[in-house]
């Protein structure tokens, strides 16, 4: 399915990130223990919680990581997340972000459905003031829609948001959106990639495993801005308050400024970094 928000007018303006992603934070959960996960990118972006993380015990999650296979942590949908002290990405340039996720049956009820009133559950996001700026994990997006609705089917989706604030006008959140999640995959780890590249004009979602890319345009009148909170692993915020809480597990989760291409996406999900050169 490929989402989309209508012919886009805006300027393809160069942007200097677009050619080669560049890492700006990589969290592999390795620790086992504690409240704290170290960047291993080297930029000093730790991941912290207020509490101690319910660690996935078997640890090992995916692909390599830095040299040695990912872990994970285990969250229910209550008020847990990890989030660094500022932000680790420019939001008004083009970006890219990646996660290993999981539903988990216990904490989904057995359905590949979100509690009453809920449409979207975030594994990555960075926060603006209102809103965030980017949202990774899944949604309830109708087909050929971009709008999430009650009856819609969960997908996995990568979204970016067009203000810090009340939309007004016509100017729509663009999603870009897999096929519906099936009952059998709740407890499958997934490799996710979404991509934001403002020179394309375009928002994508990449699942290496499938070979898939879904990509939605941003509409007309688009407004790049810049979310100066923290980076989240957990949960998203819109209009001022946290929500989009996660329910399952999560792996590891990179971060880059520039955008990935399907082969970068690959290596990623295969060897846990980036192709050589």
């Amino acid at each position: 399915m490929t989402g989309s928000t209508g012919s886009s007018a805006r300027s393809a303006a160069t942007d200097a990130n677009a050619d080669r992603p560049v890492l700006a934070g990589c969290w592999a959960f390795r620790e086992g223990a504690g409240t704290t996960v170290a960047d291993a990118s080297g930029n000093g972006h730790p991941l912290t919680a207020d509490r101690d993380l319910p660690w996935v015990p078997d640890g090992a999650v995916g692909s390599a990581v830095d040299g040695g296979a990912g872990g994970a942590v285990a969250l229910d949908g209550a008020e847990l997340e990890l989030s660094t002290a500022g932000p680790v990405l420019r939001t008004d340039r083009s970006l890219s972000v990646a996660a290993w996720v999981r539903l988990d049956p216990g904490t989904m009820g057995g359905k590949a459905d979100l509690p009453p009133g809920q449409y979207a559950i975030a594994a990555v996001s960075q926060e603006g003031e209102s809103h965030s700026a980017l949202y990774l994990g899944a949604r309830k997006v109708a087909e050929g829609q971009t709008a999430g609705t009650p009856e819609a089917p969960l997908r996995w989706d990568f979204t970016v948001s067009p203000v810090d604030g009340s939309v007004t006008g016509t100017i729509e959140w663009p999603h870009a959106a897999s096929a519906p999640i099936e009952v059998a995959a709740l407890g499958d780890w997934v490799f996710l990639a979404g991509v934001y590249d403002l020179a394309a004009g375009t928002v994508s979602l990449i699942l290496p495993a499938t070979g898939q890319t879904v990509t939605a345009t941003l509409p007309a009148g688009w407004t790049n801005w810049h979310a100066e909170g923290g980076f989240v692993v957990g949960r998203a915020r819109y209009l001022h308050r946290p929500s989009d809480r996660w329910l399952g597990s999560l792996g590891p989760v990179w971060a880059f400024s520039g955008v990935l291409t399907a082969d970068d996406a690959a290596a990623l999900y295969r060897d846990g970094a980036l192709p050589a050169g």
